[in-house]
């Protein structure tokens, strides 16, 4: 599969390419070759500009804060490591994730109803 992806990006490579070519030949026969060239210089910097500008507020954008399970999760991997190598370990895992699917099942049901959803009051 990502071998077929990088064969379509380099084939779109090669078709950009073959579209700047002929959009200098174009350019060259109606204001010369100096000017065809430096207009596809420039649109080529603008577009990188462009390009850089979307990264950087991608980059600098705010995370949304991740979900509290996952977070537990990547705290308690050490100690569950050490944990399920120990005999008595299987019974404290079994004991924690029943604790752990309580606690979301009682979430779940506990929370109510959200601003979004339709109630019935009839």
């Amino acid at each position: 599969m990502t071998g077929l992806f990088a064969l379509a990006a380099l084939l779109l490579v090669c078709a950009c390419g073959y579209a700047l070519d002929a959009l200098h030949i174009v350019l060259a026969e109606r204001y010369g070759a100096t000017a065809a060239s430096l207009w596809i210089a420039g649109g080529l910097a603008v577009t990188a500009v462009l390009a850089l500008c979307i990264a950087l507020y991608v980059k600098n954008r705010p995370r949304p804060p991740r979900p509290v399970a996952a977070t537990a999760a990547l705290a308690a991997a050490p100690l569950a490591a050490k944990v399920l190598t120990s005999r008595t370990g299987w019974r404290i895992v079994a004991l924690a994730g029943i604790g752990v699917i309580g606690t979301i099942l009682g979430r779940q049901i506990f929370a109510g109803t959200s601003e979004g959803e339709d109630t019935d009051e009839a």
